[in-house]
């Protein structure tokens, strides 16, 4: 019978935390090395059934998949931090990238690792839509012991693309995770994730400065009135997806500017009239950065929410702030 799966985790934030648990609650170990982490993050991987290790070697030396989950502008850091980890192992390793980064990004990430450390395996991922939870109708205990088949009725999970020549080797922990195999191009899977997360994100940059003007020039009901009577199903989108965005803010920027190199280098938008592909979402990761550091709503936390938890406090927030640094 073969050993169970091992799974690390670099890092545990919301995303991080779960995946862990849809790992945990299907039988996977999961580790993370929590060296130099604050308490908080601490508290949050235990309440997850995480292992907790002490250094990068340990974590390497244990797990056969590891998932790679930090802010983009981290990607490449995090490669190169277990680049230099040493290897003593008589099985592969597998480094999987499930960063917002882009496909130029992602194939020079795997080109690193083949050059410096052959041994390891690089899956190019990519995760669209929340975190994983245990919907509301089910229980752990019935989670713990549920056919394979029933994973979508009790888990609400988001898609994770993946590609490259590796892909996971692994069946069950693919099907667990809801993973899209998309060949093996590395680029590819980064490439699926930019596409789908500039429309929502793009989406909700408009939204922000569209809904915070017009509470400034004291249109806002009037906005919203006629939304609903031409574009009902898109203001009701609009309104429940921008009230999750303000803990999100500061870890978008990067994504942006990752989207906006996808477009010019893969999408050939470089070449468009004289306008660089990475303009546009340039000017979108503005927008976030603007509500990250210039409003209230960048101190949010998705676990303890004070401003931002309706459109129109939103878009009093954001007008607030950029009314101070005006």
């Amino acid at each position: 019978m073969a050993a169970p799966v091992k799974v690390g985790i670099v890092s545990i934030g919301e995303m991080g935390f779960g995946i862990a648990n849809l790992l945990s609650a299907h039988g996977y170990t999961v580790m993370t090395n929590i060296t130099g982490r604050s308490d908080y993050t601490y508290n949050r991987a235990r309440t997850a059934n995480i292992r907790l290790l002490d250094s990068d070697e340990e974590l390497v030396k244990q797990v056969d998949y590891l998932f790679s989950i930090v802010p983009p502008r981290d990607a490449l850091a995090t490669a190169q931090r277990f680049m230099s980890v040493k290897q003593a192992r008589k099985s592969p390793l597998y480094y999987v990238d499930l960063n917002a980064i882009s496909p130029r990004l992602a194939r020079h990430i795997a080109a690193e690792f083949k050059q410096n450390v052959p041994g390891i395996k690089f899956v190019d991922g990519g995760i669209i839509g929340g975190p994983p939870r245990l919907k509301q109708s089910s229980s752990n205990e019935k989670q713990a012991s549920e056919p394979e088949g029933d994973i979508a009725a009790t888990w609400a999970r988001p898609a994770i693309p993946i590609s490259g020549p590796d892909g996971l080797a692994n069946e069950r922990l693919a099907k667990v995770l809801n993973t899209i195999s998309l060949g093996a191009d590395i680029g590819a899977a980064s490439g699926l994730k930019c596409c789908y997360g500039s429309l929502i994100k793009g989406l909700l940059a408009l939204s922000i400065q569209s809904f915070s003007t017009a509470y400034s020039m004291g249109v806002y009901s009037e906005l919203h009135q006629l939304l609903e009577a031409f574009q009902p199903r898109l203001r009701n989108s609009i309104t429940k997806m921008i009230v999750e965005t303000p803990p999100k803010a500061g870890r978008w920027v990067d994504e942006m500017v990752e989207i906006g190199r996808c477009f010019g280098e893969e999408g050939g938008w470089d070449n468009a009239g004289g306008t660089q592909g990475a303009d546009v979402y340039q000017r979108v990761a503005e927008v976030y950065r603007a509500v990250a550091e210039q409003t209230v709503l960048g101190k949010e936390r998705q676990e303890h929410r004070v401003r931002g938890t309706t459109a129109d406090d939103l878009a009093a927030a954001v007008r607030e702030g950029l009314a101070e640094k005006k």
